[in-house]
Formats: structure tokens, sequence, C-alpha cells
């Protein structure tokens, strides 16, 4: 191997993101043992950095000596009895304390400074089942019951990430409550959103500038949470029975488009776009005006021509409609690079514990490891997409040079400065 990626992602982490040193703040709620909590720590988020399976596979690499030359001579290597005990009881507040960290250096590194969008930074937000059982069960567990009366029991999420651009970043995630004393009903997803972007505000303050979702969202509350924090959202409508819609609907019959133009794809095909676009709609049951744009799309590929429709509610006055059209677009990447990698990839949608404490906190862990890689790929090195670089090979050659690293090279990440 010419390059060796373990070296320069470890030593970029400690460099950058001074890894080493938050690892050794968490504090470790075990009595008494001879595995350090911050061997622990390193073990499970290098093993998902390499986007391990299961905590079979983990404990595979352990008996194979896969983290030894990793790790400070000497040092006790955990078996995976005490991992999982360690991580039913970790130190959670300790771990989002480190992702929140490393989100402060991403924005004082200025990893977002052009925007994501047509200068814009904006975020995503949506929920995800992280897995789901008809028999395994906790008491953070959500449920619901199937056509033959079965209950099924899983955990869900509401994660916002950044879009339109890489590297594309988990900002947060808040997990759901199940129903509580005089409710019949779990948390709903609105309900954690504006819990999430709450806490993302107070942590980061204005962490975008627009925040996107899907349909789901297209409430006067919604809106008027994420005005409250100062910035704009931008919502996909569907349902046309909603009175926006028809009042909407029925004045750009009268209208010619707004604005049209074309998107070259790939090849020969393009896309036509028309826009009608006014503003001062008003929400119901709340004194919010917003914007409504009727975006209609003449889809050529190759011989075949397609039309769409897709409507969208905006806050934001100023933004030109084609980049909201962007923007319209790029929501998908919340599916399409986050939740469909992390659970393709990542193996997000693994129960590799089912404990209240240990699920938050393999997906804490999951989504730092997440984080640094995208922030390794695409800060680190050069030319990462333009090159064609495929993730899963560097991770694979990572992986692989882990056996064969020479012997007193000293892991960055466990030298004391």
């Amino acid at each position: 191997m010419n390059k060796s990626y373990l070296k320069q992602m470890l030593t970029y982490f400690s460099k950058i993101y001074h890894l080493g040193e938050k690892i050794n703040t968490l504090k470790d709620k075990r009595v008494k043992s001879s595995v350090k909590i911050s061997t622990i720590t390193f073990v499970v988020l290098f093993g998902f950095m390499l986007q391990m399976k299961s905590f079979n596979r983990l404990e595979h690499w352990l008996k194979k000596g896969k983290f030894k030359k990793l790790l400070p001579r000497k040092t006790k290597i955990p078996r995976i009895d005490t991992v999982r005990q360690c991580l039913n009881d970790f130190d959670l507040e300790g771990l989002k304390y480190i992702h929140t960290e490393i989100m402060k250096t991403s924005i004082k590194n200025k990893v977002f400074r052009n925007g994501t969008i047509d200068g814009l930074k904006v975020a995503a937000i949506d929920g995800v089942e992280l897995f789901e059982s008809t028999k395994k069960c906790c008491n953070k567990c959500l449920t619901r019951i199937d056509k033959t009366g079965t209950i099924h029991y899983f955990h869900r999420s509401v994660v916002c990430t950044t879009v339109g651009s890489d590297p594309h970043i988990i900002l947060g995630q808040e997990m759901l409550e199940p129903k509580q004393d005089g409710s019949d009903k779990d948390e709903g997803e609105i309900t954690g959103g504006k819990r999430l972007i709450k806490k993302l505000y107070k942590q980061y303050h204005h962490f975008a500038d627009i925040i996107t979702a899907d349909a789901l969202y297209c409430k006067s509350t919604w809106i008027k949470e994420v005005l409250s924090i100062g910035m704009n959202a931008v919502i996909r409508v569907k349902d046309e029975r909603l009175n926006i819609v028809k009042d909407a609907l029925a004045l750009f019959k009268c209208m010619e488009a707004n604005k049209e133009w074309t998107v070259k794809e790939k090849s020969n095909d393009y896309r036509k776009i028309r826009a009608w676009d006014e503003d001062n709609f008003e929400m119901p049951d709340e004194d919010i005006k917003v914007r409504f744009i009727k975006f209609v799309e003449e889809i050529h590929t190759g011989d075949k021509v397609e039309i769409k429709e897709e409507w969208i509610i905006t806050t934001d006055k100023f933004t030109p409609a084609e980049t909201l059209w962007k923007i319209m677009h790029k929501r998908w990447d919340i599916e399409n690079n986050t939740f469909h990698q992390l659970k393709t990839e990542w193996h997000l949608d693994h129960c590799f514990l089912h404990n209240p404490t240990g699920i938050e906190t393999v997906l804490m862990f999951i989504i730092i490891a997440f984080n640094l890689m995208q922030l390794y790929f695409f800060r680190c090195i050069r030319n990462f997409r333009e090159k064609h670089m495929l993730q899963i090979d560097i991770i694979e050659d990572i992986r692989d040079e882990g056996f064969t690293i020479e012997n007193g090279w000293s892991n960055p990440l466990f030298v004391k400065t």
C-alpha cells in the first residue's frame, strides 16, 4: 500500500478535532475495571468507522488483534461482554459533548463557508426508524399494532443533517419518547423535531439559513418554531385538501408562469421547469404568511417526456425560485446520502444493544464515526469526489492496514501533548 490512509486519518482526527483528548474526558461509571474507558471508546468508535456489522464482528477483530498495534503498549484489550456492559451504562452526556465539539470545530474551520446550495447553508430534518422487533422491548420502545394484532416494538429518531453538497454532516438527533401516563400515543415526529432544532440553536446558534422538510411538517406550529430561531423553512406540500393549496392553484390557473429555465442532465437529457410564484398566502390557525410556489417539470429522457408537478411553501421571501427548486430536490440527500448510507453501509438498522441508554449510545457512536469519516474524505483527501474515489474502498484499505502497520508506530490519539 503506497499511501497510509490509517495514519493520515488518525493524525487528522488528533490535530484538527483533538479526538484523543476528548475521549479522555469521558467518565467511567464502572466501580472497578482493568480496562480503561478510553480503550473501550476507541475500540467501539474505530469499529464503527470500519463499518462493523455487529458486535460479533467486533469480538472477532478483538480476538485477532485488530486493534493491538493501534493501542498503547501493555493496554488490556476488552472482552466483548465488557464492551456491552459499558455501553449499557455509558457516559452518554460526555459522548454528546464530543459530538458537539466536533461540530463546533467544523463550523469554526468554515467547512460550510460557501454554503451547501447556491451560497445558502441548508439543513434537512426527517425521522428514521432504527430497528424493530416483535419480541424484544424496553421501557423506551415505541409501539404499533399490525393487522393481525401483533405488537411491534421499535425506536425512532429525528435527525437533522446538511444537504446539497459534500460533506453531508449530521448536526444532531433526538430520540422520540414512548407514550406517557395519560397519553394514548407515542411522541410525534414534529414534537421531536421542535425539540431538536431548539437544542441545535442553543449549541451552534445560526446552524442553517434554511431548514427543509417533507410534507409532514406542513404545519403552522412547525413554521412558527423555525421562524423563532431566525431561520427560514422550505416545505413540500402534497395535500390537495388544504385551503392554502386550493387558493394557490386557483390563482395560478389565471396566470402565466413567473419563470422558466432549463436544467441539463446526462447526455442529451434535460428538464424544462416553469414556476408559479406568489407571496402572502395565510397558514391556518396562526398569523403566518408564506410564499407558495408551483413547479411544473417537463423531463426529457431520450425520446420520452414526463410531466411532473410539485409544490412548496416557504417563509423565505427573497431566494430565487431556481434555488428553491434545487433545495426541494436536494432535500432527498437526507434519505440518499444519510439514511440509506447509514443503513446499508454503517448498519444503523442493526440492533447492537436493546437497552435505553445502550441504544442511544450506539446511535451517537455511529453518528460521530460517520461525521468524522465524511470530514476525512472531503476535507483531508484532496479532490476525493473529483477522483471518483469510493468511501468503501478507503475504509477497506484502513481495515487491512490495521494488521500490517509497523511495530513501534504510536497512535496520535494516545500520545499525550
